[in-house]
């Protein structure tokens, strides 16, 4: 059976419930978009301040890269002059060593006596020299006895030139201490 609406209230009733109905699916549409709009913004805000603080740590990372490494220079050169000192610290006091040497050989070597050959190893010392007697020769190795410097030594050859000098050889052993 069919049914008349004679009445227009009723579509009018119904057109209305239809637009409002449309209204609030728009209004949510557009609530929705306005929500996704404000998290993007949100989320791409965050985003660029994290890249911001990601570019001050590789910024900061790089300056203490740049750092650690002029440091690490700064010590190898350290090293190396710290190393340099202690080798020139050690040769001073080696030339010293030979200089106190000589001075006292200066006062030891008896007139008719000189020395032609000074050869230094570790550990020990060779020493050559010429004399007009063979008593100066035996009177230089008993005055090596008052040296501080040198702890054994021993003549190791005493020869006759055709000329009629003596030469002679002596070997000695430096002393473990420094005086």
């Amino acid at each position: 059976m069919y049914q008349v609406n004679l009445l227009p209230w009723r579509i009018q009733v119904q057109r209305r419930r239809g637009a409002f109905w449309l209204r609030v699916f728009a209004l949510q549409w557009a609530l929705m978009l306005v929500v996704l709009t404000v998290i993007m913004g949100l989320l791409r805000q965050q985003q660029a301040q994290r890249h911001e603080a990601l570019l001050v740590l590789v910024r900061q990372q790089a300056e203490l890269t740049d750092r650690h490494q002029r440091l690490q220079q700064a010590m190898a050169r350290l090293s190396r002059l710290t190393a340099l000192a202690e080798q020139h610290d050690k040769n001073l006091a080696y030339n010293r060593r030979y200089l106190r040497l000589l001075q006292q050989f200066s006062t030891l070597l008896p007139s008719s006596m000189w020395l032609i050959a000074f050869e230094s190893k570790a550990q020990s010392i060779s020493l050559r020299g010429l004399s007009r007697r063979y008593e100066a020769v035996v009177q230089f190795e008993q005055q090596l006895a008052t040296v501080p410097l040198l702890q054994s030594y021993r003549l190791a050859d005493v020869a006759r030139r055709q000329d009629g000098l003596f030469s002679f050889a002596l070997v000695a052993q430096w002393s473990r201490r420094d005086d």
